[in-house]
């Protein structure tokens, strides 16, 4: 793990720093796979302040001047010529000092690349932490009894500070359940924050204030020469590409390659500028799920060395403990499993550079929903005095529900009559359920519903003048890539032991993306239309012409199979009873629902559940 841990504010004269910085330091080890890197370890601290740094990158250091200590976590692409230069010099922490001096938090806006960095002065009672413009590397935060700042990469780090005080509530649960993940700016903690992407957090004399140095640049244009456009993006994937390989040691760089777009870009590029490289993918003996055919015919076009594992229950059940450990919060996106085994297979063919697609939905309109939305929203064009004069009152006529065409247009008018982005979610699981049918009697008072739609709404309404499909792509940016695709990725990557980097979240390429006009996007409602049109020539047909898959589990087929894996989750379930959130009733109905296709989506909550639970047993108690 790399990471930092840090806090600002006066300590209890009986409380030793060294000690505590320490302890908080060795939180961002989460496991025996990584817990040489501690020996790596540069801290300095203080009684009125402390910060260190665990990485496994020589560049990442900590930098001290004037009272000032900084440390950057990743890799900075620094916009400013006279900070390049110093960062060249000495090193990023002594420009990230320097630039502080110079220009206060607005220092960031000369910040590129993917990092985490936290900046503190003791004296001045000041700290600055602040991420990257995609997520890419983590930070939480929160005021300890005493009003002290204290921030870390992970959750742990926080905890592990003198008398923090960090529950697990209801709402917590709630939100957790309701993504699956728990998304930035909440923790499963109620009283540790996350930052979002782009985000920042300064601590200045007791007082705290959070604020965004960068914006999604997105366009107002909505038509363009697909033609320029296109050269124009074959040229910025180059140049991308470039970018994150630089430095990188030619023999041991290698790509995950699930036979879509974004993987087999991705693969393409690497033999096209590194001239070699390996590929890895995971197969399954489910048909539903497998698409290593795929996979292979990407790497025979670009004749790659390509490499294969075939995952199986008992992988599931072997890792699923240590996937618990390893995440400071729950995870419960299953597809962590064949993301593990795929960079584990790297590590074992000597990679020590993983090179992954992620971001290219999110960045070039490559969801679903993006033209379902769109196509709801086509129902405003009917006049409202019809509507609601008369087709409305036509649908409500009892028997007519059964007419094909009729059912159709009665549910486009229903899902019309929620709005955005809450429709997103409307066809979720516990859009339309109430918690008291979920949550103990002692926990639905203390939840808010709205609560995961708030978080949704203040993401979606960010870009409030941009284009619908604009704002779905942020909203999709910050919870499906930043709080799901990364954190599954990267921790998955770590587990294994080898590095990983996205092409696609390179800073040019986001800012080219955002600047594509919408209607070559999605022309002719047709996803990744202007994408696929500029690779045409690169990319082999298969893969352009493929249904959208991914690197899924076949969980709910293996758990009505595999009685092992069975028997592990449903132990699980049974556990979480003690806990006195989730009604019996309810942990019953999952139980019983297990692996069957009429279930309304309750028995994909196993796999939820049961992560929780491990969770709790590794995190907070057994």
């Amino acid at each position: 793990m790399t990471g930092i841990s840090g806090w600002v504010g006066e300590l209890d004269k009986n409380l030793a720093p060294d000690e505590i910085i320490t302890k908080m330091a060795n939180r961002l080890s989460r496991g025996d796979h990584d817990h040489h890197i501690l020996q790596k370890m540069k801290k300095n601290s203080t009684p009125f302040g402390a910060l260190a740094i665990v990485s496994r990158y020589d560049a990442n250091d900590l930098a001290e001047d004037d009272d000032y200590r900084a440390s950057i976590c990743g890799k900075v692409i620094w916009k400013n010529p006279m900070l390049k230069t110093m960062a060249q010099e000495k090193g990023d922490g002594h420009a990230l000092i320097e630039g502080y001096k110079r220009y206060n938090s607005k220092v960031l806006n000369v910040m590129q690349g993917t990092w985490a960095i936290a900046l503190v002065s003791p004296k001045r009672k000041m700290a600055l932490i602040a991420i990257d413009r995609m997520g890419v590397y983590p930070m939480c935060y929160g005021l300890g009894k005493n009003n002290e700042f204290v921030f870390s990469s992970v959750t742990g780090g926080v905890r592990a500070f003198p008398d923090f005080a960090a529950n697990v509530k209801p709402q917590n649960i709630y939100n957790y359940l309701y993504f699956f993940v728990v998304p930035a700016p909440t923790t499963i903690f109620d009283e540790i924050s996350k930052l979002e992407s782009a985000q920042f957090a300064h601590f200045q004399d007791g007082k705290l204030s959070t604020g965004y140095y960068w914006e999604m640049p997105y366009t107002t244009e909505k038509k363009g020469n697909i033609e320029e456009w296109s050269a124009l993006l074959r040229d910025q994937l180059d140049k991308s590409f470039c970018s994150v390989i630089d430095g990188a040691n030619t023999n041991a760089v290698g790509a995950f390659l699930s036979g879509g777009l974004d993987s087999s870009t991705v693969a393409g590029l690497m033999m096209k500028h590194n001239g070699k490289g390996k590929t890895f993918t995971i197969g399954f003996d489910d048909p539903k799920y497998d698409e290593s055919e795929f996979a292979r015919i990407a790497a025979n076009h670009f004749n790659t060395d390509h490499n294969e594992y075939f995952v199986v229950p008992d992988d599931a059940t072997s890792i699923q403990e240590k996937i618990a450990e390893i995440y400071d919060e729950p995870f419960g996106n299953t597809s962590a499993v064949p993301a593990y085994y795929c960079a584990k297979m790297a590590k074992e063919q000597g990679i020590d550079l993983l090179l992954a697609g992620d971001g290219g939905d999110e960045l070039f309109a490559g969801n679903e929903r993006y033209i379902s939305m769109q196509t709801i929203e086509k129902y405003s064009l009917i006049p409202k005095i019809l509507r609601k004069g008369l087709m409305e009152p036509f649908f409500s006529i009892p028997g007519l529900n059964k007419v094909p065409v009729v059912s159709k247009a009665r549910n486009l008018s229903k899902r019309y009559a929620i709005p955005m982005p809450d429709r997103l979610y409307s066809y979720e699981y516990f859009f339309d359920q109430m918690p008291g049918n979920i949550f103990t009697p002692d926990a639905v008072g203390e939840i808010d519903p709205d609560a995961p739609l708030d978080i949704m709404r203040k993401k979606y309404y960010h870009y409030d003048e941009s284009q619908m499909v604009q704002r779905m792509m942020h909203l999709d940016l910050q919870i499906t890539l930043a709080d799901n695709d990364l954190r599954k990725v990267n921790v998955m990557c770590d587990l294994a032991g080898v590095n990983v980097e996205y092409p696609f979240l390179e800073s040019e390429m986001v800012d080219f993306a955002a600047s594509v006009p919408t209607d070559i996007l999605l022309k002719d409602d047709k996803l990744r239309y202007f994408f696929k049109y500029s690779l045409k020539d690169f990319l082999p047909s298969e893969v352009i012409n493929k249904t959208k898959h991914g690197f899924g589990l076949p969980f709910t087929s293996w758990i009505c199979k595999d009685k092992k894996i069975y028997e592990q989750v449903t132990d699980n379930l049974s556990d979480f009873r003690k806990r006195g959130f989730l009604k019996d009733r309810f942990i019953d109905e999952i139980i019983t629902s297990i692996g069957k296709p009429d279930s309304s989506g309750i028995g994909g909550f196993s796999w939820d559940v049961a992560m929780l639970e491990m969770w709790f047993k590794k995190h907070i108690s057994g």
